[in-house]
């Protein structure tokens, strides 16, 4: 599949991202519980994945024998957990435009960054004016989605 298709396929996913963001802020407000908010969010998710998978791989995936899986590759949920939990307090407070233009800001800089010096095997793709550039424009408008 090209590039381009790839990311028009991602971009239709983060479509999803805001609904997520909304959903999500008004379990945590109808529970007044932004964790356990979280958490339902996670479960639902969980079991959802439970199910692909078992159907993907027509029973439970065996997990391979013999493969060592540092333990810092297990920081994937618990990042997402933050970021689930952080956006469900912030969009009643500023809204899920203002939240995700924000989170959009903050993974286009650290994309640079670990992009720049190729982090955990990724390709090393060198940050130059032209790239630095696309992240002020993204950084504009994000401002203008706040202030605009």
């Amino acid at each position: 599949m090209s590039t381009l298709l790839l990311m028009i396929l991602a971009a239709l996913t983060a479509c999803g991202i805001p609904i997520q963001a909304i959903v999500n802020a008004r379990l945590g407000t109808l529970l007044a519980n932004p964790l356990l908010a979280a958490l339902i969010s996670f479960v639902t998710g969980t079991l959802a994945l439970g199910i692909i998978c078992l159907i993907a791989n027509g029973g439970i995936p065996k997990y391979p024998s013999g493969v060592h899986i540092p333990a810092f590759l297990y920081i994937g949920g618990l990042l997402g957990a933050v970021f689930v939990t952080v956006v469900l307090v912030l969009v009643p407070k500023i809204g899920p435009a203002n939240v995700i233009a924000a989170t959009i800001v903050g993974q286009l800089v650290m994309g640079l960054v670990l992009d720049h010096y190729g982090v955990l095997g990724t390709p090393q793709n060198p940050v130059n004016l032209v790239r630095l550039s696309g992240a002020a424009l993204l950084i504009v408008g994000a401002w203008l989605v706040k202030w605009g």
